[in-house]
């Protein structure tokens, strides 16, 4: 059965060798959408004709008569443009000049409107691999789950997490509704860098349920944010290249990005999850309001398509989709300026495009500076009544749409006076560089920020993230493969190729792409942590990649996209619509080369005929992604806590709800990177790990922890020590906890005010207690001995201490209850003396 491709291609074909009977061929598709078989009898058609449509795979014999094989493709066919209609046909392309501007109505023929809303897809096969392909995307951050969901807990991978998750938790235990605006303009300390998302937070929490939703918001929020970011890739690549196979690609090369995959898992209630999502729905705004021109200028004068895209209302709605991206990611994480980047580089070269192909800037950019303008307007108005994020935050899109104003402007000026266009790009850069000067010199205060961020961009060290993508103890090449997989490869390839095509064609659709994808090129080259913003902008590049790949071993029908541009009307029209216009309004001409434009678009999944082409296919595709699916599972168990860490964030919250303990007395004091988990689940402080980050290394390094309990114990009470690439030499804490475990195992010294609660796996816990006194009386030796035998965890150790006589009395300090001996005495301890520090006399005389 031929696809619905072939069927447009032989009904073009069918009426170019037959145009008047065009009337009769939709008689004929209103018989068939009837539903039932039709006759010869039944239609217009000569016999001659009718016979043709059969050889043509147009129509098939079915039981009872004849049906249309795919009536929708015939269809599209039928109400695309006639050839009167077009303004330049194929056959004088290679000779005739550009066509000038007109106004007239004659000389134009509007384009339909670009599908922006309903899904990209054509039948039910292909609408099968769109939700196929979004469940790998959910599959894949669903591999951490059984690290996440614990005992009717949720426990988040990652440090961060517990940072959101408290915010989330203290304004849902605030909100009195979802109607409860005002906590909107009154979050305090969860205003200052990420409003939009700790807002999102806590609103669908109290939306599910209040505060007991807060571990379901947690777990799912990130993987259903992920999900919809896969569709936009989908909708960006569908857009870019009609071609349902490589947007499909682009969305499991997005998917199985391990450094996506990380910061999108189950649980993983981060700034990214929103982040992500917004900066998909910037690139997808930006990329339909780019590739809709494009496609109108192939049937139609430029003046006249540029005027018809700024009239659209699809664009409109567009341009406030567009409006929402900006306003929620000026406020979604605290880098957001950054964001905004490669925007005014977008705004930038898609003008001097403009004037290079003589298209109008102000009604080819109309749609897109609304969209910016909104969207500036509303991300400084959260930050101005709602106090939300820092001034340069706000601003920032403020600052783009300004000189996107300014930048158009200039470009009208510049095609009025035919000037030339490489001349424009200079002054755009002057622009953005005094726009960003004069702010600097209005609001001096804002050097200040830049130079914090610009620290944190480059300055950060010591957090696996803040590492290159490129990273030498990868060999510099395998970095990417880690990270992203061989799509990475695949993708910077191809977009090197349509980099150099954009010097020649104007295409201001795949413009937003490549700006994107190089940008963050250039951000994870520095920080490997922008690798999750880059799997989403090269998705759509290493689709075209993989399919190109495939079909040279003719495993596939060719990807046209990377084609070389056929020459029709002005510059590369006929290229441009093969690779951006939808399929369901491709014109249908005279021309051969028409015929083929339309065959382009492909809107339909269709295996290889052979079977053995289609197992060769399927091994192809596994051995490309078999990198994602092994590194993975491997990637995103590096963020998540393994069950002797949970265990002793439990253990640890069970001793403090029998002691009575609140906080700070219960805060847990441990390594950094672990430390909000353990607060969250003791107790639900986990908003910073400044103090860990400070003391927790210079508690393990002291030479007397009895000492140092005595300096931290209104602050500290439990802590937390896991195996660590120490010496285990010397009276350090380290190795009296972690080796000795406090009682004095393995040759190291025992301790008097450090309980061990629980050990495994590399764990050891333990509670900072008081320690009891045994006050020793009478005794005959320079020094006396407690002793006792202690049981942790099933394993039986002598603990004993030993205090020096002074004045005739020792005082030993002692850890653990029970029955001490202490020379030829003996002395009870009991769990209250442990506790609250009792002392117990006893005379050895």
């Amino acid at each position: 059965m031929p696809s619905p491709e072939d069927t447009t291609a032989a009904t073009c074909a069918f009426l170019d060798d037959h145009p008047e009977a065009e009337e009769s061929l939709v008689a004929l598709v209103e018989r068939d959408a009837q539903g039932e078989p039709w006759t010869f009898d039944e239609i217009e058609l000569d016999s001659g004709r009718f016979g043709e449509l059969v050889a043509r795979d147009i129509a098939t014999s079915v039981d009872g008569g004849y049906r249309l094989v795919h009536p929708d493709a015939i269809r599209s066919v039928l109400t695309t443009p006639s050839d009167s209609q077009v303004s330049t046909t194929s056959t004088d392309t290679e000779t005739s000049p550009p066509p000038q501007e007109s106004n007239s109505s004659n000389a134009s023929q509007p384009a339909a409107p670009l599908r922006v809303i309903a899904p990209f897809v054509s039948d039910p096969v292909t609408t099968l691999g769109l939700a196929g392909t979004l469940v790998v995307v959910a599959a894949a951050r669903l591999v951490a789950a059984p690290a996440v969901f614990r005992d009717g807990f949720v426990v988040s991978p990652s440090n961060d997490t517990y940072f959101f998750r408290y915010w989330q938790e203290q304004l849902a235990a605030r909100a009195s509704g979802i109607f409860d605006f005002g906590l909107f303009a009154d979050m305090g300390g969860a205003a200052s860098a990420r409003p939009l998302a700790h807002a999102t937070n806590w609103w669908l929490t109290v939306l599910l349920g209040g505060v007991d939703a807060a571990p379901t918001v947690a777990a799912w929020l990130p993987v259903l944010s992920s999900v919809c970011v896969g569709y936009l890739v989908y909708r960006v690549t569908a857009t870019l290249t009609t071609d349902i196979r490589v947007a499909l690609a682009a969305v499991v090369f997005y998917g199985l990005a391990p450094a996506n995959v990380v910061y999108t898992s189950v649980g993983f209630l981060d700034h990214q999850a929103h982040q992500y999502l917004w900066l998909g729905l910037l690139v997808t705004t930006l990329t339909i309001l780019g590739s809709d021109l494009p496609r109108r200028r192939a049937t139609t004068d430029t003046t006249a398509a540029a005027k018809a895209h700024a009239r659209d209302p699809t664009m409109w709605v567009v341009a406030t989709g567009l409006a929402i991206a900006v306003a929620a990611s000026a406020h979604t994480w605290g880098g957001s300026p950054l964001t905004f980047i490669p925007v005014a580089a977008v705004v930038g070269i898609r003008v001097v495009l403009d004037v290079r192909h003589d298209v109008p800037p102000v009604s080819a950019n109309l749609p897109l500076l609304a969209g910016l303008g909104l969207g500036a307007g509303g991300a400084l108005t959260a930050h101005l009544t709602l106090g939300w994020h820092e001034s340069l935050a706000a601003v920032t899109p403020v600052l783009v749409t300004a000189g996107g104003v300014v930048v158009v402007c200039l470009g009208t000026l510049w095609r009025r006076l035919a000037l030339r266009p490489a001349g424009l790009g200079v002054v755009n850069v002057v622009v953005a560089i005094a726009g960003l000067a004069g702010y600097i010199l209005a609001r001096p205060d804002a050097i200040n920020r830049i130079r914090t961020r610009a620290n944190d961009l480059f300055g950060r060290g010591g957090i696996s993230e803040t590492v290159s993508l490129f990273n030498p103890d990868f060999a510099v090449v395998l970095g990417p493969l880690l990270q992203l997989g061989l799509g990475f490869y695949f993708a910077i390839v191809v977009l090197a190729v349509l980099t150099w095509v954009l010097t020649s064609r104007y295409e201001p659709g795949w413009l937003v792409l490549v700006c994107f994808a190089w940008y963050y090129v250039l951000l994870a080259t520095i920080q490997v942590r922008f690798a999750g913003q880059l799997a989403i902008v090269i998705a759509p590049f290493a689709g075209i990649g993989l399919i190109y790949l495939l079909s040279l071993i003719d495993l596939t029908r060719p990807v046209a996209v990377l084609d070389p541009p056929e020459q029709q009307g002005v510059d590369s029209a006929a290229g441009v619509a093969r690779s951006l216009a939808d399929s369901s309004f491709n014109s249908a001409t005279n021309s051969h080369d028409d015929t083929a434009q339309a065959s382009a678009s492909i809107t339909s999944l269709q295996l290889p005929a052979e079977r053995g082409k289609r197992g060769y296919l399927v091994g192809a595709i596994i051995v490309v992604l078999l990198f994602n699916l092994v590194l993975v599972p491997s990637l995103v168990g590096q963020t998540t806590y393994d069950r002797a860490q949970f265990d002793a964030a439990l253990e640890v919250s069970a001793h403090a709800n029998e002691t009575g303990k609140e906080y700070p007395q219960n805060f847990v004091l441990s390594q950094w990177d672990d430390n909000r988990m353990y607060n969250y689940f003791v107790s639900g402080e986990s908003r910073s790990y400044g103090y860990a980050r400070r003391i927790h290394d210079e508690f393990l390094a002291t030479a007397n922890p009895d000492k140092w309990y005595k300096q931290h114990h209104s602050r500290v009470g439990y802590v937390v020590i896991t195996e660590q690439d120490r010496e285990a030499v010397g009276n350090t804490t380290y190795t009296a906890l972690y080796e000795g475990l406090g009682v004095g195992a393995n040759g190291t010294n025992s301790v008097g005010r450090y309980q061990l609660l629980h050990t495994d796996n590399g764990v050891r816990t333990f509670a900072l207690v008081a320690g009891a006194s045994i006050q020793v009386t009478n005794p005959s030796t320079p020094s006396v001995t407690a002793a006792t035998t202690v049981d942790l965890d099933g394993i039986n150790y002598e603990y004993s201490r030993t205090a020096a006589v002074v004045n005739g009395t020792a005082t030993v300090r002692v850890a653990y209850p029970g029955t001490y001996q202490v020379g030829n005495s003996t002395v009870t301890i009991t769990d209250r003396d442990i506790l609250v520090g009792n002392q117990t006399a006893v005379s050895v005389g």
